[in-house]
């Protein structure tokens, strides 16, 4: 018999120890971007999410016709354009507010907006949870801002009564994680100490 572990049997064994991420067993708990808070009572609508990646770069260096492969800076893909897809609730409430976030980023009409840098104060937060809803993972996604509020097709001759959706993207610079007892979050409060009196 082999001498290894990754056997049927031994597959088993350690799935009935670890067992699985779920796809919905996670959250969407938090986002602060310029003038706009949204909490789990507008939150509890997003549909879909993802969980970012992070990748590092590669370098090939050439001798005598081979590549060494070399590991150089970090990059966040997709951190120009991280989507979430909502609900649309019934009187466009929670898309209306997306909407004047984006105008106050800027608005076409006036010529002018808040597109500054975006800070470690403008943050989304995604958790993934275990079966008791508890936190196992926090991801913070520092330097958030919006970049688009989708558009919502309606089909008024066809329609069946479907409930709408609709795609916001935002930019962000970089994330990081941690796990429960050590959230990103504790480390915004000791960098900027007055923010607390606008998490509470």
């Amino acid at each position: 018999m082999a001498d290894t572990i990754q056997t049927i049997r031994g597959f088993y064994d350690r799935a009935a120890v670890a067992d699985f991420a779920r796809d919905y067993l996670f959250r969407v708990m938090m986002i602060r971007t310029g003038t706009m808070f949204l909490g789990e009572e507008e939150l509890v609508y997003v549909k879909t999410a993802t969980l970012p990646g992070r990748n590092i770069e590669n370098e090939a260096v050439k001798y005598m016709g081979m590549n060494f492969n070399i590991p150089t800076i970090a990059t966040y893909p997709n951190s120009e354009a991280f989507t979430l897809t909502f609900y649309c609730d019934a009187n466009s409430l929670l898309r209306e507010r997306l909407m004047s976030e984006s105008r106050a980023v800027f608005n076409d009409a006036t010529s002018t907006g808040t597109y500054n840098t975006p800070g470690r104060d403008s943050y989304i937060e995604l958790l993934q949870l275990d079966k008791q809803l508890e936190p196992v993972m926090q991801y913070t996604l520092f330097g958030a801002s919006i970049r688009n509020v989708g558009e919502i097709a309606y089909e008024i001759a066809e329609g069946t009564g479907s409930v709408k959706t609709f795609d916001v993207t935002f930019a962000y610079h970089f994330f990081e994680e941690k796990r429960p007892g050590q959230f990103a979050i504790n480390n915004i409060s000791n960098a900027f100490p007055n923010i607390n009196a606008f998490l509470t």
